[in-house]
């Protein structure tokens, strides 16, 4: 119980009744150091926690569970120890590469925490059989010394019986001994099934190719020659240790064959993956509709269907997994038909267990690495893993951050009423709704070929760098027709979204900008773009509230395409700090599209507008009253037809002695 106190118990128990049971029973037994938390805080709580016993049970979300375990493991190692519980034993067989104990549900609170002792501190013993005592006085002091319980045994048979007393992790054999030799030790602890998992390094100086392969047969793993290098050697047994419950990726294999399947699994298992056996393709499918794995190691010949059935069948898979075939014969015909197919390798047999784990490791790593790079896609814009190519390969000036001007349309927006929102929903319900928009927008974004700057809060960025195919307005003012289309869309599917729709402000602008790196070249550096253009972009969304519309674009992401859109203009406008007057718009529709309250609402709008800019404010104000019979009020419940009625009357009372139809915007 010692070890067990000096341990963080975060415990995930779904079973109300059983966790209540052991809310009282460590309330009293582990100084507070349990917490009890459901199964979304799990990854937050080993992140903030050090030297941590996970204990997980689930019967609603086993597989789940498991998946969670294995992903801990693949990022903590063995800094967590997970235990897990179940009413099902057979899972066992699944999950023993994985997590550090398994237990069967319920169990009695004590034996909870004697597990919790015993995987706090595990026992690494290793039993060391020769009969050289100059042998065992090089190598005992040094195991001991590493932190390994070493157990000694001076021929095979005495080897044996202390192998099925004390029951090691591992056992390092010579072979020319008394009373049994070295082969016929490892045979007999091998073929026992209590030491059926035993790892067997035979150690001798007999070197020969014939003498390893004697011992690879009988059940070896590892076969090193003396004399032996102290160091190496540690470091071979240190890794077993390490390599159990690594949270490797899953491995599935699908072999008709049980003991070819099961040597296969054991290598795999002792490299720390976590396998599974099926004998044909149905189980297979079964097995990962429970859980999900990484590889498919399966022979070319299934029982019950053809390589190719296997390979559609798992497409329908989210997360499917790869596939890599056991030939039953040396044939490039078989290799190329399942490359061809889509399976990622192949494997003719026979095989050794280095060619085994050689394309195992290659495949797997060919898989992370191409998940790497969807994971980086959607961290890293567009424009920066250009910028990181081209640095790559020129590898010029590599310490220098890189300024280029550039033209570019640049887009901004943010979330109407968002403070309110914050103050009506939970944290969790605002993220949710947040990341829903977001993933609508980026995906209209990236459709049209615009790159993700960043996103602040409720507010994005993003920008559209002109190329050698011509101007990006098109592409700018596309998204923001569609956005418009997709967001109403999302709010309808959303349950929360129908009632409380969500509204989002859109600036957009065009022209030069300083594409550059941006940051602390010690401590991070952003790719972004920076100038007056950006500027401008995110003052004509910041003044989108003001004139009760849903977006503003400036005149020069309209040039060029004006005919191609249908808009009206809103107004003229001076921002701070520039001398030069930008006229901006609301972007309806594609042209065409329109129905004929917008004609209406611009013809009446425009030719109000024309005379509010010539200083007929009268006049102004009554095409105005007219133009806001068609318009829709926003969040703001203003409109642009509104605003300029409420203008004009100011304006005929306070007549300005110098007008040019041009408004200061005094706001960033």
């Amino acid at each position: 119980m010692s070890e067990a106190t000096n341990q963080k118990l975060v415990i995930c128990i779904e079973n109300l009744l059983f966790r209540s049971y052991l809310e009282e029973h460590f309330k009293d037994t582990t100084d507070n150091k349990a917490i009890f938390i459901n199964k979304d805080a799990i990854a937050n709580s080993i992140a903030e926690n050090e030297n941590v016993v996970l204990i997980l049970q689930s019967e609603s979300e086993e597989f789940r569970l498991v998946e969670i375990a294995s992903r801990l493991k693949r990022v903590f190692g063995s800094e967590v120890k997970i235990i897990f519980l179940s009413l099902d034993y057979k899972i066992s067989e699944e999950v023993s590469t994985i997590v550090d104990k398994f237990l069967q549900f319920p169990i009695n609170a004590n034996t909870l925490i004697d597990c919790v002792s015993e995987i706090a501190s595990p026992e690494k013993k290793v039993l060391l059989i020769d009969d050289s005592k100059l042998v065992h006085k090089t190598i005992v002091d040094e195991l001991i010394a590493s932190g390994f319980d070493v157990h000694q045994a001076f021929d095979g048979q005495e080897g044996y019986e202390k192998a099925m007393e004390i029951k090691p992790s591992v056992v390092i054999c010579d072979i020319e001994m008394p009373r049994m030799n070295g082969y016929e030790a490892c045979s007999k602890i091998r073929s026992h099934p209590d030491l059926a998992n035993t790892y067997i390094i035979m150690s001798s100086t007999l070197g020969s190719a014939a003498d390893q392969k004697k011992g690879f047969e009988v059940g070896v793993d590892e076969y090193i020659t003396k004399p032996v290098i102290i160091g190496e050697l540690i470091d071979r047994v240190q890794k077993v240790f390490n390599s159990a419950s690594s949270g490797r990726e899953s491995i599935l294999i699908l072999e008709q064959n049980i003991n070819l399947a099961k040597t296969i699994s054991k290598s795999l298992s002792q490299q720390g993956f976590h396998t599974r056996i099926t004998d044909n393709i149905r189980s297979s499918l079964r097995s990962l509709r429970r859980m999900n794995s990484d590889l498919i190691l399966s022979e070319i010949e299934p029982n019950d269907g053809t390589i190719i059935d296997l390979l559609n069948s798992i497409e329908s898979f989210e997360n499917s997994p790869d596939l890599l075939v056991m030939t039953s014969r040396d044939s490039q015909a078989d290799a190329r038909m399942v490359l061809n197919a889509g399976a990622v390798g192949v494997l003719s047999k026979p095989f050794n267990t280095d060619a085994l784990l050689a394309v195992t490791e290659r495949s797997l790593a060919d898989r992370r690495s191409k998940k790497e790079q969807e994971q980086l896609g959607r961290y890293v814009s567009k424009a920066s893993s250009q910028m990181a190519i081209e640095k790559a390969i020129l590898g010029d000036n590599d310490g220098e951050a890189r300024a280029d001007k550039k033209t570019a349309s640049i887009f901004f927006s943010d979330i109407a009423g968002f403070t309110e929102r914050c103050e009506k929903y939970s944290a969790r319900e605002v993220v949710e709704q947040v990341n829903f928009l977001y993933d609508t927008m980026t995906k209209v974004i990236l459709r049209n070929n615009g790159d993700i700057d960043k996103f602040i809060g409720d507010a994005c960025m993003a920008f559209w760098l002109d190329g050698s195919s011509g101007s990006s307005n098109e592409d700018i003012l596309n998204t923001i027709v569609e956005m418009d289309k997709e967001l109403t869309a999302m709010n309808a599917e959303h349950p929360l979204l129908a009632n409380d729709p969500i509204t989002v402000r859109m600036g957009a602008n065009s022209g030069e900008v300083i594409l550059c790196d941006l940051g602390a070249a010690d401590a991070r550096v952003d790719l972004t773009v920076i100038g007056d253009t950006v500027n401008a972009a995110a003052r004509l969304e910041s003044a989108v509230k003001q004139y009760g519309v849903n977006n503003l674009v400036s005149e020069n992401t309209l040039e060029g395409v004006e005919q191609k859109f249908f808009t009206r203009i809103v107004d003229e406008v001076r921002v701070k700090g520039k001398s030069e007057s930008l006229k901006c718009y609301e972007v309806f529709c594609l042209s065409g599209e329109e129905e004929d309250k917008l004609k209406h609402l611009k013809e009446n709008f425009e030719t109000g507008f024309k005379h509010y800019q010539l200083g007929e404010f009268l006049e102004a104000k009554s095409l105005f009253t007219k133009s806001e019979e068609y318009e829709t009020p926003s969040n703001e419940n203003t409109t642009a037809s509104k605003l300029y009625m409420d203008r004009c009357d100011y304006l005929m009372t306070n007549k300005p002695d110098n007008w040019t139809g041009i408004w200061s915007l005094s706001e960033k």
